[in-house]
């Protein structure tokens, strides 16, 4: 497994012969005002520029979105990744999101969702600590993790 980290959970990810793409925040530097209520809500984000070019970055055979947080899929995702490639997503709500700017491919994580050779399996996660969910989960929303295993 080879692993690359762009920015924030935005990750390129090749196992097995096949490439993933994770959690894509494909925006200019700067391109959005900060995330209000975070300790960094002052600067604006990406927080520094993609250091590969988009079209090398889009050289995938399927895309996972976590979650539908700005910062883990962005407008500039849903403007430069081709409609018809394959996104999982973590439940029906995010999927329809996804499939609402236009996606066509749209596919659900389950504990085991089999591609090409590969079972990659939805786990729970959790977007911060116990207390911030108790402060504000409806904020934080349902996350998920996957794991990669050959066949």
């Amino acid at each position: 497994m080879k692993i690359k980290q762009f920015r924030n959970a935005n990750l390129l990810i090749d196992y097995a012969g096949k490439k993933f793409l994770v959690d894509p925040m494909l925006a200019e530097k700067g391109a959005y005002p900060g995330f209000p209520g975070t300790v960094n809500s002052h600067l604006s984000n990406p927080l520094v520029e993609l250091p590969v070019a988009i079209n090398e970055i889009l050289k995938v055979d399927a895309v996972m979105v976590t979650h539908t947080h700005p910062d883990h899929w962005d407008e500039a995702a849903k403007r430069l990744i081709p409609k018809e490639l394959l996104i999982y997503a973590q439940n029906e709500k995010d999927a329809a999101e996804i499939r609402s700017a236009g996606f066509s491919n749209v596919q659900i994580l389950t504990e085991s969702t089999e591609f090409d050779g590969i079972t990659l399996s939805k786990m729970p996660g959790q977007h911060g600590s116990d207390a911030a969910y108790e402060a504000i989960g409806e904020i934080l929303g349902e996350v998920c993790g996957v794991v990669f295993k050959t066949l």
